[in-house]
């Protein structure tokens, strides 16, 4: 097997980009991943790419990286893989590398929740990513699907929800030093702690 190394990554900012499509935001986050490997790097060389994308109102998602990067000739593939799917357009891209079937390849994932301004399209879009005979009527959108599995765990572990509040407070504090990260405002355990309930134990 062939040692496997990230060189180099790109992303767009968080954000309601009601402008800009799939069709704008990927190739902008593919050229900043090729501007940030240190040694330089040809768009020629990647061998195969995978697009981790839930749903999206501009196509097939595969074809939109293909067309709109430039990779006409290459193996190119959509995973959804619901929340695990950054995570497994990654690892297919690595087994590429260390089987020996390609020197180079890119992961890059994109979703847009929210197309236009209207509440309803984040149910739509939510309604994607559930079991429609099972989780979704009953309310098991992800925060709830999420809640069920932590809510054992306080349980049975000596965790406690401020414990779960201080990994909140960790993470807005990191998202103020990212520019492009979703929430850039510093919070407290308390404010986390008192927040308005979504699903048990999770606040807002």
């Amino acid at each position: 097997m062939k040692r496997v190394a990230i060189v180099g990554a790109g992303m767009t900012s968080f954000g309601e980009h009601f402008s800009l499509g799939i069709k704008d935001l990927v190739p902008m986050a593919l050229s900043e991943a090729i501007a940030s490997v240190d040694k330089g790097f040809e768009r020629r060389d990647i061998g195969a790419a995978w697009m981790g994308e839930v749903g999206a109102t501009d196509g097939h998602a595969a074809g939109i990286l293909a067309d709109s990067c430039g990779l006409l000739d290459i193996p190119v593939t959509r995973i959804e893989n619901a929340c695990a799917t950054g995570q497994d357009i990654i690892r297919q891209a690595i087994y590429a590398i260390a089987s020996g079937y390609v020197d180079v390849a890119i992961a890059l994932g994109a979703d847009k929740v929210r197309d236009t301004s209207s509440s309803a399209t984040f149910w739509d879009w939510m309604a994607l990513t559930r079991d429609m005979a099972w989780d979704f009527p009953l309310g098991l959108v992800a925060p709830a699907n999420f809640a069920l599995p932590v809510s054992r765990y306080l349980h049975e572990a000596p965790a406690t929800r401020e414990h779960l509040a201080m990994i909140a407070v960790k993470n807005h504090f990191h998202g103020v030093k990212n520019p492009k990260a979703q929430l850039r405002s510093e919070i407290t355990v308390e404010q986390a702690l008192n927040a308005p309930m979504v699903a048990e134990p999770f606040g807002l």
